[in-house]
């Protein structure tokens, strides 16, 4: 059982200014994040770094460990990003393409999943886009449908950034092994709220950028790969920290470009130190609250919201609405009024959320409280 007044008090000041329901867009760090990152910086200013080498290398890597639990992966197909898009680019630039190359993308989903695969365009690279139809959502079936014998590459999002809903990952991920499709995962909007196991997964990289639900900031997320990543994607974005001996200073001019055999291959220089340890200081709260824990919680915050919602004759669009399967509700604004009563009653509740699409959007994390989503409902 999670403490969540515990929790609230010591990590999250945020929540005594208003009701805070937009972790979709900002998740808050922790204070203990806070604390890690601020202790860090102080004794860069303070005592410098004598051990920077050590620090990068055996003090990342223990964060690494963390972030690979979160996932249920091996350490060693770990590896730290600047951004969603980041992680995305690594496959995108990595693969040797051909002149008429097909990748599978989804008309609804974040331009961060996207622009990486239009930018290929002048290698022949063709964006094939699974049509939304007005369901707010795609299945396994509508990816299937659209692979032919020219495609490369399935990128989808696990949570919808914008209306919420959750693909079958797992069973688009089987569709993908069977044809030999790469398969690229954004799970920024479900990493740090959801049960996200990259290895029952079976995606080649699963990404997610850390200012989100994973409660991290910015210019730093994880992304883990697959074996094949490894044995046949190539390091396009080359840097002196790719190479497998980048601290043997006595052979630093001897230019081997050899890669080591893990997924630190992919992270070109230092990591921002400072936000390194500070997710290291946000993974350990969730480890400590356990990432099933709070995915029950966040659910269950989610679904009440939505029922309470429709109760009052809402639209909740899509799946959601039924059943709570990610922490995003997104709420359809069928007129002006709708407009002003949603508008009257987010201010009234004090509640902080988001616009997208014109259509509201909520999204609950762990620390947010029954209380919190009845107060707003009370207010709408």
């Amino acid at each position: 059982m999670i403490d969540v007044e515990t929790i609230r008090r010591e990590e999250f000041p945020i929540t005594r200014r208003g009701v805070y329901l937009d972790n979709a867009t900002l998740g808050p760090p922790p204070a203990r994040h806070v604390r890690a990152v601020t202790a860090f910086l102080e004794r860069m200013s303070t005592e410098g770094l004598d051990d920077l080498f050590a620090i990068s290398d055996e003090g990342v890597d223990a964060v690494r460990a963390k972030a690979a639990a979160l996932l249920n992966a091996d350490p060693s197909h770990v590896f730290f990003v600047r951004s969603t898009s980041h992680g995305v680019s690594v496959v995108a630039e990595g693969l040797s393409w051909r002149d008429g190359d097909e990748v599978v993308l989804y008309e609804l989903d974040h331009p961060a999943g996207v622009f990486p695969w239009l930018n290929l365009a002048d290698r022949g690279v063709k964006v094939r886009f699974i049509k939304d139809r007005g369901r707010f959502g795609f299945d396994a079936e509508d990816v299937r449908e659209m692979l032919s014998p020219r495609t490369r590459v399935v990128c989808v999002s696990l949570v919808n950034f914008a209306h919420g809903a959750r693909a079958d990952v797992e069973e688009i991920a089987e569709i993908c092994r069977a044809r030999g499709v790469w398969f690229v995962v954004d799970a920024v909007q479900a990493l740090g709220a959801l049960t996200v196991d990259a290895s029952r997964l079976g995606a080649d990289v699963v990404v997610a950028h850390g200012y989100k639900f994973l409660l991290s900031g910015f210019g730093l997320g994880i992304a883990c790969c697959s074996d094949r990543v490894l044995a046949e994607l190539k390091v396009r974005q080359i840097g002196w920290k790719s190479v497998e001996n980048p601290f043997d200073l006595d052979r630093i001019l001897a230019f081997d470009m050899r890669f080591p055999p893990n997924a630190r291959r992919f992270e070109p220089s230092f990591q921002p130190l400072p936000q390194v340890f500070g997710l290291g200081a946000t993974l350990d709260l969730f480890h400590e609250a356990g990432i099933e824990e709070i995915e029950r919680r966040v659910l269950a915050l989610a679904g009440r919201l939505a029922a309470g919602l429709s109760e009052k004759g809402y639209e909740v669009v899509g799946r959601q609405a039924s059943e709570a399967r990610s922490p995003i509700i997104s709420i359809a604004v069928r007129s002006g009024d709708e407009r002003e009563r949603l508008q009257r009653g987010l201010q009234k509740s004090n509640t902080t959320c988001a616009v997208r699409e014109s259509r509201v959007r909520l999204s609950p994390h762990f620390y947010n409280t029954e209380e919190e989503i009845d107060r707003l409902l009370s207010c709408l």
